[in-house]
């Protein structure tokens, strides 16, 4: 960093409306190189045209494309867990319900990410940090899907032999590896029926007895 450099302030937020819109745009400029030529072919001076602000600007927020991009991928996993949070729309005791609205939601965020998410996965196969921040975005879900599989154990629901996180483990790294391959057009299936398919594997693996499963008439596994 040269002398002309302003010391990063990545570990604050802005607290004027013009340092949160600048810092914004650089998130924005970032987020859109990133996802149009991949990470290692943007240069910091791209992203701060791009943004409207000078070089130097940069660094008020960011210290490296690495900053930025975990700064963009904090805000994509903020979005990801509250849109994906089911809550009290649905009652507790619409176990099967519940875990196709969340499905719904999952594949519905994602597809918005999509591409980001990808920037990362493709950082993550080969430097370290970036792993951990995949591990990091991973957990988060585990964490909800294991505490939701406890609450179904407890009340009866679930199989109470399987481990809660190892099922929660198994059954996110499925619903995820699937709304990738998803997006692609070789997979021919509309939402619903993607969520249709995701929902009864996870409502299957776990041994949600049949009576917890509605009745959509002909077609639904007795």
């Amino acid at each position: 960093m040269t002398g002309t450099q302003a010391s990063p302030q990545q570990d604050q937020l802005p607290v004027t409306d013009r340092g949160r819109r600048t810092r914004a745009a650089l998130l924005q400029a970032g987020r859109e190189l990133f996802e149009e030529r991949g990470f290692a072919d943007v240069r910091i001076d791209a992203v701060s045209e791009r943004a409207g602000v000078s070089h130097g600007t940069f660094y008020t927020w960011f210290d490296s494309k690495e900053s930025l991009l975990r700064a963009i991928v904090a805000v994509v996993v903020e979005d990801l867990f509250t849109a994906t949070a089911v809550g009290p729309r649905l009652p507790a005791d619409a176990p099967y319900e519940r875990i196709e609205a969340a499905n719904r939601l999952y594949l519905t965020a994602v597809t918005r990410h999509a591409r980001i998410l990808r920037v990362l996965d493709s950082l993550a196969d080969t430097r370290e940090e970036f792993r951990r921040l995949r591990v990091d975005v991973r957990e988060a879900f585990v964490r909800r899907g294991m505490e939701g599989l406890e609450r179904l154990q407890e009340l009866g629901l679930a199989d109470a032999s399987l481990p809660p996180r190892a099922t929660a483990s198994a059954l996110g790294a499925m619903v995820e590896s699937f709304a990738h391959l998803w997006q692609d057009p070789v997979e021919d299936l509309d939402e619903d029926a993607a969520v249709e398919v995701l929902t009864r594997l996870w409502a299957g693996a776990i041994g949600l007895p049949r009576s917890a499963w509605p009745d959509r008439g002909a077609g639904r596994p007795g």
